[in-house]
């Protein structure tokens, strides 16, 4: 007798509705650059990494994990943060340097495609229980995008001022160029980075926390480019505290000493 072919109900198809519409807008920012609409192709890869941190959410709490929805996270994430800003940040300046512009574009791309391989395989063999593993090996592949966009997004900001001083040093194709490599470096890298799964907020701070979410939400949307500026350079200067707190945990369980903080938590 044969079986019945299974069917899925329609809300189970939404967490990956969300990843082909991170793709989709992955796609849009490249249109944007070609077009030299610079603006609005920052704010369609921006889109994206929005779009990309609610897909797995909506698996989980939808209870519909695939292994397809899966795969077309990561090939969206390849799409969105790694061809997007290479293609974008090429086309505005770094064409102007040549062979080297483009070595630049390719080395930032291959390292968005071999930190999200890396990701996958550590996903599958880690133990979900260990604490060290709830922080990222090196800069996930969102946060470079947005690094690799951060000279665009500061000349937003000075571009208009008339006869700026640091407006060549921004816009320089072979600073960006190195910029590029060096954001590749941090994806590619073994630096502990922390994770969203990581924040805790006391009970007593949820008024606070979300009053800090009103003002980064108003400041986005009537500040936007300095306020992803800073979000960017927050993200930077929190890296040395990634490392440390990563250090602290290792040697705190080497010595079988057991985080509090971890009897709450959840993969």
């Amino acid at each position: 007798m044969d079986k019945k072919p299974r069917k899925l109900s329609l809300h189970k198809l939404i967490p990956n509705m969300i990843t082909l519409t991170a793709m989709a807008s992955g796609m849009t920012a490249i249109k944007f650059a070609i077009d030299g609409k610079w603006q609005e192709a920052v704010i369609a890869v921006f889109v994206a990494a929005f779009m990309d941190g609610f897909d797995g959410a909506a698996a989980r709490l939808l209870k519909a994990q695939s292994k397809l929805g899966a795969e077309l996270d990561s090939l969206s994430d390849f799409v969105s943060f790694g061809v997007a800003p290479a293609l974008i940040t090429f086309l505005w300046t770094t064409h102007q340097s040549g062979r080297f512009g483009w070595i630049t574009a390719l080395v930032f791309m291959m390292g968005v495609a071999l930190r999200l391989a890396r990701f996958n395989v550590a996903k599958a063999e880690e133990a979900p229980s260990d604490p060290l593993a709830k922080y990222f090996t090196g800069v996930p592949s969102p946060a470079g995008a947005a690094l690799a966009l951060l000279p665009l997004m500061v000349v937003f900001q000075i571009g208009a001022a008339a006869g700026n001083g640091f407006l060549p040093a921004v816009t320089n194709p072979y600073a960006v160029g190195l910029w590029l490599i060096v954001v590749a470096a941090m994806m590619v890298s073994h630096i502990p980075t922390f994770s969203s799964k990581q924040i805790r907020v006391p009970q007593k701070m949820s008024v606070p926390a979300l009053a800090v979410f009103g003002l980064l939400i108003a400041g986005l949307i009537n500040e936007t480019w300095p306020t992803l500026t800073l979000l960017c350079v927050v993200y930077l200067l929190a890296m040395p505290l990634s490392v440390r707190h990563y250090a602290r945990k290792k040697a705190s369980l080497a010595q079988g000493i057991s985080d509090p903080d971890d009897a709450d938590q959840d993969e």
